[in-house]
Formats: structure tokens, sequence, C-alpha cells
């Protein structure tokens, strides 16, 4: 098999379209650091992230070697697992970060409504 055979079999418009994803997805990052949006560990992080993908979609048989690290038999269950876990770890952040949110909402309510209290007369 030729290297243009491998090429040409690597390439599936599943693959293009999630190619196109993570590099639509990296540029957003890039964006939000040049407008310090996020800082420079973050973007480090989602490059990263959205780098692996790119390795896993062209690559997928790499993520046996994962698999088997972790006592599974196909790569396909580890990132499946690793995804979820990741997701739950997500929206585990999210809710500690809209309590706070909520928190500080609620003390910022109550100083803006005790010093308005205080301004007006009786």
């Amino acid at each position: 098999m030729s290297l243009f055979d491998r090429i040409l079999t690597l390439i599936t418009p599943i693959r293009i379209i999630l190619l196109l994803f993570a590099i639509f997805a990296w540029t957003r990052v890039v964006l939000r650091f040049r407008d310090k949006v996020v800082n420079f560990k973050e973007l480090a992080f989602w490059t990263l992230v959205w780098f692996g993908m790119v390795i896993v979609i062209f690559l997928p048989y790499k993520t046996t070697y994962l698999a088997k690290a972790l006592g599974m038999e196909r790569g396909i269950d580890a990132m499946f697992l690793l995804g979820i876990v990741a997701l739950f770890y997500a929206v585990y952040r999210l809710y500690i970060k809209l309590n706070e949110t909520e928190r500080e909402m609620t003390k910022l309510v109550r100083q803006i409504a005790l010093k308005l209290g205080e301004e007006k007369p009786e």
C-alpha cells in the first residue's frame, strides 16, 4: 500500500468533520487568549486537548495502549470512560462555581440593600 493510498484511507467524512471542529475550537481558544480572556495555562491545556483529539482521530489504534493500561480491552471504551469522567468533573466544577457566584451575589445584594436603607430619610 503506497503512502497516497494510506492517506486516502485516513480521509473519511467523519475525520474531516472532527478535524475541522478541533481546529475551530482551538482557534476560539487562541482568540480568547489574544483578548486576555484565558491565560497561558488554559491555552496550553486546551491546545493539548485539541491536539490530542487530532491524534485520536487519525491514530485511533493508539488508544489501545491507554485501554490496556487501564485494564480494558478496546481503546474506544477507554476514551468513553475518560470522557464521561471528565464531563462529571466539569459539571462538578461548574456547580461549585455557580454556588460561589450565588453567594457573592447574595452578599452584594444585602450590602446594597443596607446601604440604600441607610440613605433614605424617614
